[in-house]
């Protein structure tokens, strides 16, 4: 009799382990070999591609053959379709968006982490692909989009005057959380502005910057609750085991952050109530999204497709007017709240800055009658993968 293939324990069900309170070397290392063999899965799959030209791929080339190209040069050709319910894009073969953002390379000392350094001894997965010579790529990133698009829905006063002013928006819903006064900085400055000393003091212990540890859990839950039911959807949300709390403490922090939101939490619950019982949702472009399963399915979806439905909608008129305005220009990747676009050398940045910026950052009313400005990061690729911020 065949021995049975032994299966593979997914990466969710030892995340929910250790949310448990489950602590072992052994789990551990588990979870970080499944995170870099995730990179690695995708670094192989770009190593198998063919050369455009000759079809060899990289353990097929061979210099020495007379047939073979000069130069190996594979391209990827992903697959994008809005297979999603919400109609948010695909991306498969490879899937680009999939691609961890955190530093691989093994003599970086910021390995395993996000940063924006990138030389022939710090990357990420994501610089095996790269623009054409010849051409660059240009990549925006929108600026907290959903939390914008919910804070205009519920008319949420302290978010959207955060928004119009550029103020720190985590510290000061942190702030609200645990019931203390306001800086009198309220900008990202409030971490190391003398005047906002006193301020730091009155925290126990006291704030130790934009990387405080309040801040960080805050920030972790405004997005892992956005779309939740209840403050228990917080033990859902994808790595929030990272933030080493044991699961009542993040229900309790979940639920001091919600009651410092009543506009929002009014807000969705109106939404709820109204999907539950047409069974139908609409963003705010009108896309329309039916609705099945049982109340809380309907009404969690419902929330979901206005405002995630929403991000799609505004990138993908976003989208066609920049690729209608430069018929040479052609979409690299489409990553939901992002894009990156490429573009010929003889294509002015500028200009393609001046018209994207006008299609991309604007403000933009919502079903409710409240306006939220749109704001984006925005840098340059060139061929040699280095990346350039652009302000």
């Amino acid at each position: 009799m065949p021995k049975p293939k032994a299966s593979s324990v997914e990466s969710d069900a030892l995340r929910r382990w250790k949310l448990r309170g489950a602590s072992s070397p052994l789990l551990d290392a588990r979870l970080k070999f499944m995170e870099v063999e995730g990179v690695a899965r995708y670094v192989r799959f770009m190593g198998d591609l063919p050369c455009h030209v000759c079809g060899f791929n990289e353990k097929m080339h061979n210099p020495n053959v007379a047939l073979a190209c000069p130069q190996y040069s594979p391209r990827v050709f992903p697959n994008f379709l809005p297979t999603q319910a919400s109609g948010r894009w695909s991306t498969t073969n490879p899937p680009m968006t999939n691609f961890p953002p955190d530093c691989v390379a093994p003599t970086c000392t910021l390995a395993g982490t996000e940063h924006g350094c990138v030389t022939s001894q710090c990357w990420s997965a994501r610089e095996v692909v790269g623009p054409d010579e010849g051409t660059y790529w240009v990549h925006f990133d929108l600026d907290g989009i959903e939390a914008r698009w919910a804070a205009a829905d519920s008319g949420d006063q302290d978010d959207l005057q955060a928004f119009r002013n550029g103020w720190d928006l985590h510290t000061i819903t942190a702030c609200r959380a645990y019931n203390l006064p306001l800086p009198p900085v309220l900008t990202k400055l409030l971490h190391t502005d003398l005047s906002c000393e006193p301020w730091r003091n009155l925290w126990v212990p006291p704030w130790s910057g934009a990387e405080d540890r309040r801040r960080h859990i805050i920030k972790t839950m405004r997005y892992a609750t956005l779309y939740g039911i209840s403050s228990k959807g917080v033990l859902q949300a994808k790595g929030i085991e990272k933030l080493g709390l044991k699961p009542e403490e993040l229900v309790a922090f979940a639920t001091r952050y919600l009651r410092s939101k009543p506009a929002l939490i009014a807000r969705k619950r109106q939404v709820w109530d109204d999907c539950a019982k047409t069974g139908v949702s609409y963003t705010w472009f009108g896309r329309r999204r039916r609705l099945y399963g049982d109340w809380n399915t309907r009404a969690k979806e419902g929330w979901s497709h206005r405002i995630s439905g929403t991000v799609t909608d505004y990138m993908n008129q976003a989208l066609i007017a920049i690729t209608d305005h430069f018929p040479e220009c052609h979409l690299v990747l489409n990553s939901h709240d992002g894009a990156t676009i490429a573009f010929p050398l003889a294509t002015d940045l500028t200009t393609v800055l001046l018209f994207s910026r006008g299609q991309v950052e604007r403000e933009v009313t919502s079903p409710t009658g409240h306006i939220v400005p749109v704001t984006a990061s925005w840098e340059q690729i060139t061929s040699d993968l280095v990346r350039h911020g652009l302000q």
